[in-house]
């Protein structure tokens, strides 16, 4: 039986990180990643499917030799641009979880093999925004992506009535444009103020599985937008005190106004799960002409009857999510281990914790990432570094000269 712990790394973005994307932290610098797939091939590691590795924890069926995952949530434009070329070229396959409501029906964009074969100039290759169907399918049938599903919306609702901040300039409440404006859903990497009603409460909030919407009151939220708009609009948040005031104008609303607090019924809320789960595995299903048997939470955000309905859909496995927080830092994906739950480890060596402008993060290069996928395999005892290995020997060396 095959049961050699078998690492999955997880990435979203690779490219250039972009200083107008709040979440900036998560584009892995596409040199760095081609350093990682460097020592990956050099130290021989093997990348499989999630099939594969299914089929390894439930039967111990025989895998290649070093065998590691690649995986990307979200599935960015940059999947396409930067790291799909730089897989082809070391010989690597990987998953893209995406969310069917990002995806795109734009044409083909450049990449980096336009740019090795002399077509265009590194300038032009884009690095903001989603896949395109038309992205995708060419990756699938050149066998080097595997997509799968991040179920539909990637998006958070109101929890309770609680407010926690307002809409701001640079703040960090996308998904409450996406709520607003779905079929922009794929042009909104980076916010668009445009679409940003400022002064708007922002509640409460939880990932879409994990939430019972609360459904806020509109004339309150209509009372403060109208109020910063009449009162500068952007320039309003240049006082000091703005939020102290907004407060202030909603608590005095709530003083004098009775509103009846509305949540969405058990019954709303476990259909509304079904459809982010089922809507999302038929939408890739027919637009690829495949079956979609595997999950990725995002967020890390489930539960036992999220877990349950989607094995009733027909999902095969999902990612360890926060419900196993503690559980998933023992896992190795190996046989024995529930198969119907797959542990991922990240692609940073720091992160500080902080989502949005200012967040400091440390990509692996390529020969602490080798370092880190043996330690996680349990082989470093196996494994001799270049510096290690010449301590070792000098060491043993002075030992027999004192002998």
């Amino acid at each position: 039986m095959f049961k050699i712990p078998v690492p999955v790394i997880m990435y979203h973005s690779v490219g250039i990180p972009c200083n107008k994307w709040h979440y900036n932290f998560l584009t892995c610098p596409h040199k760095t990643f081609e350093n990682q797939l460097k020592w990956l091939r050099k130290k021989n590691f093997n990348s499989i499917s999630l099939n594969q590795l299914y089929e390894s924890m439930k039967k111990g069926t025989d895998l290649p030799k070093n065998p590691f995952l690649i995986t990307f949530d979200e599935g960015y434009l940059d999947n396409w641009t930067y790291a799909y070329p730089l897989l082809k070229k070391y010989g690597f396959k990987a998953t893209i979880y995406v969310n069917p409501e990002f995806i795109s029906n734009n044409n083909v964009h450049e990449n980096l093999e336009n740019v090795w074969n002399g077509d265009t100039n590194f300038d032009n290759i884009e690095n903001v925004g989603f896949l395109s169907w038309k992205e995708i399918r060419i990756m699938e049938e050149d066998n080097v992506i595997d997509i799968q599903s991040h179920t539909l919306t990637h998006t958070s609702y109101p929890i309770s009535p609680k407010i926690i901040d307002f809409r701001h300039p640079k703040d960090l409440y996308g998904w409450m444009s996406w709520n607003d404006n779905i079929d922009k859903k794929p042009y909104l990497q980076i916010d668009n103020e445009n679409f940003i009603n400022f002064g708007q409460p922002v509640y409460e909030n939880e990932r879409s599985i994990g939430a019972k919407i609360y459904y806020p009151d509109v004339n309150l939220d209509k009372i403060l937008i109208d109020y910063v708009k009449e009162n500068g609009e952007k320039e309003f948040f240049e006082s000091k005190n703005w939020k102290s005031l907004l407060l202030n104008i909603a608590n005095e609303y709530r003083e004098n106004n009775l509103f009846e607090e509305i949540y969405e019924n058990e019954k709303q809320r476990q259909d509304r799960i079904v459809y982010e789960l089922k809507k999302s595995k038929e939408i890739i299903e027919k637009k690829l002409n495949k079956k979609v048997e595997f999950l990725c939470w995002p967020g890390g955000v489930t539960n036992l009857e999220s877990l349950r309905k989607a094995s009733e859909l027909g999902y095969k496995s999902s990612t360890a999510g926060k419900d196993i927080k503690y559980e998933r830092k023992m896992m190795k994906n190996v046989y024995g281990e529930d198969p119907s739950r797959i542990n991922r480890v990240g692609a940073t060596i720091y992160w500080d914790g902080y989502e949005g402008f200012g967040s400091k993060v440390k990509y692996f290069d390529g020969y602490t990432l080798i370092k880190f996928l043996h330690k996680f395999q349990n082989r470093n005892k196996f494994f001799v570094y270049p510096v290690l290995g010449s301590v070792y020997l000098a060491t043993k060396f002075f030992y027999n000269l004192k002998k």
